[in-house]
């Protein structure tokens, strides 16, 4: 596997690899029965109800136009616990360029790309970890003219970048999206930093004036597939709003597309089937996208949506060395 590359879990699957349950970063996967119960799985089969809240906030979503995100790193520096993005358990990873500009080259020819998303979100994982990334902020503006571009960081490295990484993007118009985590960070400093260098900024997650990120999403994960595909989607508040552009293919939401990440680091067994997502070849325009975003699709059976909780913000505890994990914040960019 090119080191590169995000896992896909087609490819990565191992052919008959069970959970570990002694493996302390899944336990942000699972439901808490289970861990009460000293199960390393998810809850075989939830009750496939979805909530007027959550329906409501998914149908909400739907309304709006999706953003397309680029994971161009898989891991973090902060490994919140529950990331959607996997990326606490993610090995340092990175995209590159020549790869980030094939797969642009494919979406500028599709019709109607220029104005179908809110914008181009340049993310992780912490994309200020990317040697490279003033380079991949400037080819995505090459490719696509048009579009809104935000970069999307947790803003730990942002004081020790240097002028290369500020002149890509204010010369892109690339805004600066920070989620504030309750680190002590001083994001108001970084704020100041960011305009000062004639940078827009914006606020992402937090609640709905977009502060401090107090609390995760946590959705339970069923390796079985035991799930309601079409209650899972209805209940998901990301699915179909939060796109993700990996190697060539788009997806309906982060977490699908990076189920790779689990089975490589858990030995969970997640699969893709060809209706999980677009292959950018295969796009004509983008009523496909829009199409594609609007429907649940086979992965959906993965996620036990009605069995979401709300759990207090924390890092993970589980160090890379021996083992990492991740967990999902709810976030929405505030243009």
């Amino acid at each position: 596997m090119d080191p590169e590359h995000i896992p896909n879990p087609s490819t990565t699957a191992p052919p008959s690899a069970r959970l570990a349950p002694e493996s302390g970063s899944w336990w942000d996967y699972v439901d808490s029965r289970d861990r009460a119960g000293g199960q390393g799985k998810a809850a075989a089969q939830s009750t496939g109800r979805v909530s007027s809240d959550a329906f409501a906030m998914h149908m909400r979503n739907l309304m709006r136009a999706p953003t397309l995100d680029v994971d161009v790193v898989a891991h973090c520096n902060l490994k919140c616990a529950s990331c959607c993005h996997f990326s606490p358990a993610a090995p340092p990873t990175f995209l590159s360029l020549e790869d980030h500009e094939r797969d642009l080259e494919k979406l500028a020819r599709i019709e109607g790309v220029a104005t179908f998303f809110d914008a181009i979100v340049l993310m992780g994982g912490e994309p200020l970890l990317h040697p490279r990334l003033p380079e991949l902020i400037r080819a995505t503006r090459r490719h696509l003219p048009e579009v809104q571009l935000r970069m999307t960081s947790n803003g730990l490295l942002l004081k020790s970048m240097g002028p290369e990484f500020w002149d890509a993007m204010r010369s892109a118009d690339c805004k600066l999206v920070l989620t504030m985590y309750p680190t002590g960070l001083d994001y108001e400093a970084l704020f100041e930093l960011a305009q000062a260098h004639g940078v827009k900024t914006g606020v992402s997650g937090g609640g709905a004036e977009g502060g401090v990120v107090s609390h995760l999403l946590r959705t339970p994960l069923d390796e079985e597939g035991l799930q309601d595909p079409v209650a899972s989607f209805n209940g998901c508040p990301l699915g179909g709003f939060s796109l993700q552009l990996l190697d060539g293919k788009i997806f309906p939401c982060n977490r699908g597309a990076l189920l790779g990440i689990a089975n490589e680091r858990f030995g969970t067994t997640f699969a893709h089937e060809e209706d999980d997502y677009l292959e950018l070849d295969a796009i004509r325009s983008v009523e496909d996208i829009d199409n594609m975003r609007r429907r649940a699709h086979p992965m959906c059976r993965y996620c036990a949506t009605s069995l979401d909780e709300r759990i207090e913000w924390r890092r993970s505890a589980i160090e890379r060395s021996s083992g990492t994990n991740g967990s999902c914040a709810r976030t929405s960019a505030n243009s």
